[in-house]
Parts: structure tokens; C-alpha cells; sequence
């Protein structure tokens, strides 16, 4: 019997056309898109809940020579930019995250984003009820599917 791995059946699917959900089921998701037009970042990214769309709004850099992928969010234009790292792992759980983002043939498995569970308690821990998205921690997220590419 052949079987063929996901990455082999699955059409491909840049990380910026992508939604990953939530492992733990709790209903979120992360939407990557293009980044606002005239900016300098390569990607947006919207994680989104059905309570609240969006719940946050980030901006997708890169740095150069050591490739990091940050997500960065800023709540108003007078305080500081918060960043996050946003780490790709394959289905296997082995470094994927791209040297350069954009060039990746296929969006990887999983991806998993530092200090994001922490941040949201400190921003919301005053408003979590039952209309509001639960509790962000530091969850690992799936590829779920790609969006249109139109």
C-alpha cells in the first residue's frame, strides 16, 4: 500500500495565503494576508475568534541575515510595538520556519508564536467573560487551509 505524506497531496500554499487554527480547539484563528498597502512588512496577520473579529491585528517582519519571523502590534500610534516570534515547525516538529518568507514552496504544519499567551492575559485579563473569547496561551497552531489566491 502507497501512502503519500500530506505535503505531497495538499496543493500549494504560501504562509502568507494561509489560516492556522488553534490546537486546543478553542476556536481561534490566525489569517495571513497582505500587508498594508505602502508599508514596509511583508504580511498582515489577523487572529480572529467568533466572539470577536478580530482580536488583534499584527504586522509580519523578517529580519535580515538570521531570518526571525516577528509579529508586531502596536494598540495606538504614541506607545510601544510589541513583538512576538513566530516559530514554523513541519508535521514531523522540525525546524520550518523560512530563511526567506515568501520564497517556501509550502506553508509549514504547525507554527507557534513566543509570549502570545502572556501578552493577551495582560491585555484582556479584566474583560474575559462568557461573550468574550477565552483565554490566548501559548498554544501551537495548525495549517487549516489556504485562502484564494485572487
Amino acid at each position: 500500500m502507497l501512502l503519500l505524506s500530506e505535503s505531497v497531496l495538499a496543493a500549494p500554499c504560501k504562509i502568507s495565503q494561509s489560516v492556522y487554527r488553534d490546537t486546543d480547539g478553542k476556536g481561534f484563528e490566525l489569517v495571513f494576508g497582505a500587508p498594508p498597502k505602502g508599508s514596509p512588512f511583508l504580511a498582515s496577520v489577523a487572529l480572529h475568534h467568533a466572539q470577536q473579529d478580530p482580536l488583534y491585528r499584527f504586522n509580519l517582519t523578517q529580519a535580515n541575515g538570521y531570518g526571525s519571523i516577528s509579529l508586531l502590534w502596536r494598540h495606538q500610534p504614541h506607545q510601544p510595538v510589541q513583538s512576538f516570534r513566530l516559530n514554523f515547525f513541519s508535521q514531523d516538529f522540525k525546524a520550518a520556519t523560512p530563511v526567506v518568507f515568501g520564497r517556501e514552496p509550502q506553508a509549514p504544519k504547525y507554527a507557534f508564536i513566543t509570549d502570545l499567551g502572556s501578552f493577551d492575559y495582560y491585555q484582556r485579563r479584566s474583560e474575559i467573560s462568557d461573550q468574550t473569547p477565552p483565554q490566548i496561551v501559548d498554544m501551537m497552531w495548525v495549517h487549516d487551509r489556504c485562502l484564494s489566491s485572487n
